[in-house]
Order: structure tokens, then C-alpha cells, then sequence
């Protein structure tokens, strides 16, 4: 009798949902950990004596992590099941958020967010592998719009709870307030999670392609990172992004020839499923970029406290909560093309709205845009992932999660850095503006508080038109899901 059967006989076929609800409680502690640093990032700079392009690496690393483990976690599965997977997920990101407890600098600091980010990677494709693995077709919308509920209740509450640790507390433990939801994941990950399928192949872990990836992204946000602190033309920008074009194209390369790819190349014939690659990468730098922004701008310009940059996320996660499971609903029952639509249509109006936001704005003009945009992506998650992965063949959904996950996580990487950039960027750009009306005068904080207000609302006009992007390829699906 194999696991399957042994879970099947002795806790009927609800262990599924059990095995999925650890799943998404570990990744949930691995959102809450993300989205509670984003508060207290200035607090680190003040302690650390960093600037705010310093600070940055802080989310770059964990994201990178993430976004490079995620291609091991189709490995994981097939050599030693979702169970022992899951476990070393868990186990890793443990000990990242221990560390960063406690970490005295910076580097050591950023070496947690590292191993933190590596746990989040595991854990992310295999939590929706898991729901595609386990459910009926005609469950899976349910299933999804069940998982993206909880866990986009890490952005709606992370936030927050890091505003109130941060303020009443300590900044170290927005690092291990996440751990009790460790424990319990843990433990019902232990009890319900199924293990490796025992006819499935063995096969190496592809080390060279992994190194390749992983040269890939960091040559990449290193490159993105230096520029700004110097131009695209310098050395120090070019060197970097030129490793990472011919690292990407080596991977590529090796990807389509190997028998053992991390990655699989011919998946992306399949032009539904590469629209969904490109709206995941697109509408992940949208929102990954919004959550690193929206606190920043509370801060920086309204002069709120971390727990009111906190609060102001909340409104809008838990719309997208209370969204999700209803449009996963809705998969089931009418085409998800019409849904996708809506919420980037949603999405990318929201985003315009925020260009209009200053340090005098109410607190409902700025989170009720929020709850906008939330909504709409409670419109995209459960749809664009329901027609990701009913586009392949069953025995492809692990490495299509993986691929799908990878690609989201890389878009909101880079979109996290080039946000990053164009804040310092456009800053300086005008407070130079400033400092030459001002004719000789010192900057006020007004002054100050001007120039953030312009650079902030640049960066959501360029988010909202890189968003609008989106709708390309969606349109595409329509097409081709209305002519077949």
C-alpha cells in the first residue's frame, strides 16, 4: 500500500485539503515575513546607518532566493516526494528567520532574507502543484480560489502586524513572528502530505543549470542595483547585465538538450500557456512593486508610522481574500478569459488613480484605490493560473508550477529593483530641479517632501503602463479560447 492509499483509507478524501491547508500555512508564514519587512525597512536603515538602495537587498535577496529554488521544486518532488520537500522547505526558511532574530549587521541580515527566500522558492510551486495533483478538474477552480484566499491574507496582515511590531516592539521580530505558523505547518504537512510516487524515475539534480539560473538573476539585479549609482554605460552596470544575457542563453541552451532540465524548454510552445507566463511575470511586477512602494510612499511623504503603513495594505488584502475564492468559483463555471480581463482592466486603472496621491491625501483616497487593485487581482491569480496549468498534461503540472511560479517571482524581482531605481533615480532627479529654483538655498523638508511626491507619482504612472501590458497576451487567450 502506498502513501496515497494509506491517507486515502484512513482519513478519507479530506486529507487533501488538510495536505494542501499545511501547505499554504507554511507559505503563508513564508508572505508574512516578506510583506512585515517592508514596514520596518526604515527603521533597518536608521539602525544599520544604510541608505534606502542599500536597504533594497533586503527584498532583492529574498526574491532571487525564491525566484532561483523555485525551479528545484519539480526535483524535490519526483526524487523524494511533496512530504520530504516540504519539510526541508520549512526547515530552511526556520533557520533564515532565526538569524535574522538575531543578526548583528547588515550582511548577515541579508544572508537571512537568502535562506528565508529559499523556503518561500520551495514551497510556492509545490503548494500549487499540490492543488492540480490532488483535485478533479472540476475542483481545481475551487481549490485555487481556496488557496489564493489564504494566502493573500499574508499581504493583507502582514503588513500591519510588522507596523505594530516594529513600533511597539522590536524590528527583529517581524523575523521570527511567523514561526508558530512553521510549527503548524509542520506538523500537518508531517501528517497528511503524500510521499514520492515510487514508479517514478530518479534522476541527478542538474547543478550546472541551477548555478546557471542563479548567475542569471543576481548578474541581473547586481546590474540593475549599480545603476544607481552610475550610468547604464558604466562598466560596473554593463559587465554585470552582460553575464547574465550569456548565462540566460548558456541555461537556454543546456535546458533544451539535457535529459534532466530544471526547466522545461518545449513547454513554452504551448502559446496558452506562455500568455500566462507573460501575464504572471507582468502582473507579479505590478504587485510586488506596489507592495514595496505603497509603505515607502507612507512613510517618506505622508510622515505615517510603520503601523499606519501597514494599515493601509489591509483594506486591500482582504478584499483580494474575500475576492479570490469567488472568482475561483466562477473558473469553474464560465470562461477564465473574461475574468483575467476584468481584473487587469481593474488593475491597471487603480494603479493610474495613485499617480494623483500626495501627502495630503485621506487615508481611504489612497487605501480605497488599494482595495481596488487587490480586488482585481483577486480576479487574475485563480484565473490566470487555472488556464496556466489545464493548459498541460498532468504529468507536466510540477514542472509548469515551477516554470509559472519562477517566472512570476523573476518578474516581481525585477520590478521590485527597477521600482527601486527609479525612486532614487527620479529623487535625485528632482531635488536637483529644486536645489537650482532654490538658488543657493538649503532643501526644507518640504522641499524634500515635493520631490518624493513627484518621483512617487512617476513610478505608478510607469507601473500602470508596464501593467496595461498585460492585456496582450490576454487577449490573445480570449482569442484562442473563443475559436477552439
Amino acid at each position: 500500500m502506498d502513501r496515497y492509499q494509506y491517507l486515502e483509507r484512513k482519513y478519507g478524501g479530506s486529507y487533501k485539503w488538510f495536505a494542501v491547508l499545511g501547505v499554504i500555512i507554511g507559505l503563508l508564514a513564508t508572505i508574512f515575513s516578506s510583506t512585515m519587512i517592508n514596514v520596518a525597512l526604515t527603521n533597518i536603515m536608521a539602525e544599520f546607518d544604510i541608505t534606502q538602495a542599500s536597504a533594497q537587498w533586503m527584498s532583492t535577496g529574498f526574491l532571487s532566493a525564491t525566484t532561483v529554488c523555485m525551479l528545484a521544486t519539480a526535483w524535490l518532488m519526483q526524487n523524494y516526494g511533496s512530504r520530504t520537500a516540504f519539510m526541508l522547505a520549512i526547515t530552511v526558511f526556520f533557520i533564515g528567520s532565526v538569524l535574522g532574530q538575531f543578526a548583528p549587521n547588515f550582511g548577515l541580515l541579508v544572508i537571512a532574507r537568502l535562506l528565508q527566500g529559499a523556503g518561500a522558492g520551495i514551497l510556492q510551486p509545490l503548494s500549487m502543484a499540490l492543488v492540480f495533483i490532488l483535485f478533479p478538474p472540476d475542483k481545481r477552480g475551487s481549490a485555487i480560489g481556496f488557496f489564493s484566499m489564504v494566502v493573500v491574507l499574508g499581504p493583507a496582515v502582514g503588513p500591519t502586524i510588522g507596523g505594530i511590531i516594529t513600533d511597539t516592539l522590536d524590528w527583529h521580530y517581524t523575523f521570527t513572528a511567523g514561526l508558530p505558523l512553521c510549527a503548524i505547518a509542520g506538523v500537518l504537512g508531517w501528517i497528511f502530505l503524500p510521499d514520492r510516487i515510487e514508479n517514478q524515475g530518479r534522476n541527478r539534480f542538474n547543478f550546472m543549470s541551477f548555478a546557471l539560473i542563479a548567475a542569471t538573476v543576481a548578474s541581473l539585479l547586481t546590474g540593475l542595483s549599480n545603476s544607481q549609482f552610475y550610468g547604464f554605460t558604466d562598466i560596473k552596470v554593463v559587465s554585470f547585465l552582460a553575464v547574465s544575457l550569456i548565462a540566460f542563453v548558456t541555461f537556454i541552451q543546456r535546458e533544451r538538450t539535457n535529459s534532466a532540465p530544471l526547466l522545461r524548454i518545449d513547454m513554452f510552445r504551448n502559446k496558452v500557456f506562455t500568455s500566462t507566463i507573460l501575464i504572471g511575470a507582468i502582473t507579479s511586477a505590478g504587485m510586488f512593486s506596489s507592495i514595496y512602494m505603497l509603505p515607502l510612499f507612507a512613510r517618506t511623504v505622508q510622515g505615517a508610522t510603520a503601523t499606519d503603513a501597514g494599515l493601509l495594505l489591509l483594506p486591500g488584502g482582504l478584499a483580494l481574500a474575500a475576492v479570490s475564492p469567488i472568482v475561483g468559483r466562477l473558473v469553474d463555471r464560465m470562461p477564465a478569459y473574461r475574468l483575467l480581463l476584468t481584473g487587469i482592466i481593474l488593475f491597471t486603472i487603480s494603479t493610474y488613480a495613485l499617480t494623483y496621491a500626495d501627502q495630503y491625501s485621506a487615508f481611504w483616497m489612497v487605501a480605497g484605490w488599494v482595495v481596488v487593485s487587490r480586488a482585481a487581482l483577486g480576479f487574475i491569480l485563480p484565473s490566470n493560473s487555472t488556464l496556466s496549468l489545464s493548459s498541460m498534461a498532468f504529468e507536466q503540472v510540477p514542472q509548469a508550477s515551477g516554470a509559472l511560479n519562477f517566472c512570476r517571482m523573476l518578474g516581481g524581482t525585477v520590478g521590485v529593483n527597477l521600482i527601486a531605481v527609479l525612486i532614487t533615480a527620479r529623487s535625485f532627479h528632482y531635488q536637483q530641479q529644486l536645489l537650482l529654483d532654490a538658488n543657493g538655498r538649503a532643501l526644507t523638508n518640504e522641499d524634500i517632501v515635493l520631490a518624493l511626491t513627484h518621483t512617487f507619482h512617476d513610478c505608478f504612472l510607469i507601473a500602470c503602463v508596464f501593467f496595461s501590458l498585460a492585456l496582450i497576451p490576454a487577449l490573445y487567450i480570449a482569442y484562442r479560447t473563443r475559436t477552439t
